[in-house]
């Protein structure tokens, strides 16, 4: 018998809701076929099996959170197993965690919630019982505001706080899914992470140059430049390529360059990762970054494909905006911003080009070293052939 246990998702991440088993007990099944589909804090995604075999017993339900590592379903695999000691009283145990640990009637059916690890997190600070609220959302979601209108003894208000027109014709937004993920990220980001944001204009002339002459040959993207160039100047910069450790106060300093690229989808902001980005070429980064756009707009994203960045950039250019002060990553240290093309003047000279604005973590980047990185990023990108066939 093999159990497959939630595996890691990405960086800071502790567990994930089960959102829908793809398979059913006794369905048999192939290595890499995708089982489950999990919703972490930065994106949903499918949940492969390492083995063949048949679907023996599933251990968490949709609707639960699970810890990492925590056993989820049970493969019976004719070449693979390990040895995973299951409490027999797991069901139970699981079904507690769902309501959030609260004293339940044992005899009653317990009914899953969907809920995100923060809105769980938050009704058990208040002590409430995530199976009494009435979820506002057409998704049966239960949110923040939920839990809030519950505790004001509002149930009603709390079944129509979506799409709520008062006499003025104004509209009430409730965030939910991963617009809701998104919500409760980007706070954690800045409450934590003080900010603060270096921006320079870079000419971009030879960039463009060089996509003009290779384009003719082989797919290149204008974000490719940017992927690579980072990681040259990491090596000058070290400190720019470190993930912030919050139960520790401390930060590790990533060897690896693995760039996260922000991607626009219909599910919300997505953020891509290039493994490895120093050891490809630019070419090889173009097309991953493709693909990997490609799998977001049609939610078909691997676990690989989102977790492990060490650093992010976001390209805001082709919608509009010529600066822009973007929100770090968490737990990431910085975040490069790269905005719409435009003019301006560079040693009293017109030039074609656009704004890059880098925003850090101030409390392990001084002002000064994320100018001195910033700087050495243009000179990269100012003369792209030096470096283009790394």
């Amino acid at each position: 018998m093999y159990t497959l246990s939630l595996p890691p998702i990405g960086e800071g991440i502790q567990e994930g809701e089960l959102v829908k088993w793809n398979v059913k007990e006794g369905d048999s099944i192939k290595q890499d076929q995708e089982i489950v589909e999990v919703m972490t804090d930065k994106i949903t995604v499918k949940i492969p099996s390492p083995v063949d075999g048949k679907i023996a017993k599933i251990l968490a339900k949709e609707g639960e959170t699970v810890d990492i590592g925590e056993p989820i379903v049970q493969i019976d695999s004719p070449t693979e197993s390990n040895d995973v000691k299951i409490n027999d009283t797991r069901p139970e145990k699981q079904q507690a965690k769902t309501v959030q640990e609260y004293p339940v009637n044992t005899e009653e059916k317990i009914q899953s919630v969907k809920a995100t690890p923060a809105v769980r997190s938050y009704a058990r600070s208040r002590n409430v019982d995530l199976l009494k609220i009435k979820p506002a959302g057409s998704d049966g979601r239960i949110t923040k505001e939920d839990v809030d209108s519950y505790l004001k003894g509002n149930v009603t208000a709390a079944t129509e706080t979506k799409n709520v027109k008062n006499e003025a014709e104004d509209e009430i937004f409730t965030p939910s899914g991963i617009r809701k993920i998104i919500f409760d990220k980007m706070a954690k980001s800045k409450q934590i992470l003080p900010h603060f944001t270096v921006t320079d204009f870079l000419n971009t002339e030879n960039i463009e140059n060089a996509i003009n002459y290779y384009s003719k040959k082989e797919y290149i993207s204008f974000t490719s430049f940017f992927v690579k160039a980072v990681t040259v100047a990491f090596k000058d910069f070290p400190k720019l390529n470190a993930i912030y450790n919050d139960d520790q106060k401390n930060y590790t300093i990533k060897k690896t360059y693995n760039i996260g690229v922000a991607v626009d989808s219909p599910a919300g902001l997505t953020v891509v990762v290039i493994k490895n980005a120093d050891r490809k070429s630019i070419f090889e980064i173009s097309r991953e970054i493709k693909d990997l756009a490609q799998k977001a707009r049609t939610n078909d994203l691997a676990i690989d494909d989102v977790r492990g960045s060490t650093f992010s950039i976001t390209n805001i250019g082709a919608i509009g905006g010529i600066m822009s002060t973007p929100i770090i990553n968490y737990p990431e240290v910085a975040i490069l911003a790269v905005n719409s093309r435009t003019t301006g003047f560079v040693n009293n000279e017109l030039k074609h080009g656009l704004y890059l604005t880098l925003a850090c973590d101030h409390r392990l980047i001084d002002g000064a070293e994320a100018a001195r990185y910033l700087q050495r990023l243009k000179e990269i990108l100012e003369y792209p052939l030096l470096f283009i066939g790394e």
